[in-house]
């Protein structure tokens, strides 16, 4: 057996297990924002919409860190994988599972959010044009739509 495999029976195995937890507890952790998210989109609230969106980026940051681990934890996972034991390799491959599945109800309503205000932003678009073509039928408002003064109105 070589140090290599020795250490990874003996120390990476936990860490191995603990930090795709802890992945799939920050993916968790991701769902709910985007379901809190999805709920503030659909309220209009845009400032705390601001605030989660930063909350969301803490996380990502955190899940970012978590990949880095063992020099990327993807391919860590695929290198060392078919050693570990039984057990260990069951419950970390229930944790990517999980966290994947978290992962993919995430991005749904991700995209669903960014949908929704695009459609929104398509609609205040819209109005704004509306509002910007009716304002120049009104008198005083376009170019040489401005009304003429009566007292400087030479033809009375």
């Amino acid at each position: 057996m070589t140090s290599v495999t020795k250490q990874l029976d003996s120390t990476q195995q936990p860490d191995l297990l603990d930090v795709l937890q802890r992945r799939r507890e920050f993916c968790r952790a991701m769902l709910e924002l985007s379901r809190q998210q999805s709920s503030l989109i659909d309220d209009g609230n845009f400032t705390e919409l601001l605030q989660l969106i930063a909350q969301k980026q803490r996380v990502l940051e955190h899940l970012a860190e978590l990949g880095r681990s063992f020099g990327g934890i993807v391919d860590f996972w695929k290198s060392v994988r078919d050693r570990l034991t039984a057990d260990v390799r069951s419950r970390c491959q229930s944790a990517i599972d999980d966290a994947e599945s978290l992962l993919a109800e995430s991005m749904a309503l991700e995209k669903q959010g960014t949908a929704a205000l695009a459609q929104r932003r398509d609609e205040t678009q819209g109005r704004l044009k509306e509002i910007g073509e009716s304002a120049h039928g009104l008198p005083g408002v376009g170019h040489g739509n401005a009304p003429r003064p009566r007292f400087l109105d030479a033809s009375r």
